[in-house]
């Protein structure tokens, strides 16, 4: 295998629960609130109120139209949140010091899923579930950890275009 592809979303079972509660309890309590109103006070209700509604509509659209992109190639890793980074970043391989797969704690080393940077260090995170992913050292020793559901398939084509001294640590 010479190309790896890999599109990931933020599809867990408990975040779709949390997700719907939080817009059952939105919601409900706009329903009820507006059936208690007085008539003439209806219309400061909804200006004051439909922003909590559509807010909870926008946050929960993104949060399940994000995805993770990642790609293998001749050129090197491309990775990205979709619809933030319509063009994925790309590491070459001749930027890459070091690159393997590796198991990690997410809270831990990250504070959790998502797009973010390591306050101990250890550079940047892209990722949406699991503890898994392709670490990237770059030769400015800069580090960037794309999270991977396929961490076997990237191991092999990672190992394709470098040295079979690549480390793979679980």
């Amino acid at each position: 295998m010479r190309v790896f592809t890999e599109i990931q979303r933020f599809d867990q079972w408990w975040l779709k629960l949390l997700m719907l509660v939080v817009f059952l309890i939105t919601f409900g309590a706009l329903a009820v609130g507006y059936t208690k109103i007085p008539q003439k006070e209806i219309s400061t209700y909804l200006l004051t109120s439909l922003p909590a509604g559509i807010i909870t509509i926008l946050v929960t659209g993104a949060i399940f139209l994000v995805r993770l992109e990642t790609k293998i190639d001749n050129i090197g890793v491309h990775y990205g949140f979709w619809p933030f980074q319509k063009n994925l970043r790309t590491a070459t391989w001749h930027e890459i010091e070091k690159i393997y797969v590796r198991k990690y704690r997410p809270l831990l080393e990250y504070g959790g899923w998502g797009y973010k940077t390591s306050l101990q260090g250890r550079g940047k995170v892209y990722n949406t579930k699991g503890n898994m992913g392709i670490q990237i050292v770059f030769k400015d020793n800069r580090k960037t950890l794309i999270g991977t559901q396929q961490p076997d398939i990237a191991k092999k084509v990672i190992d394709n275009y470098i040295s079979k001294e690549t480390t793979y640590e679980n």
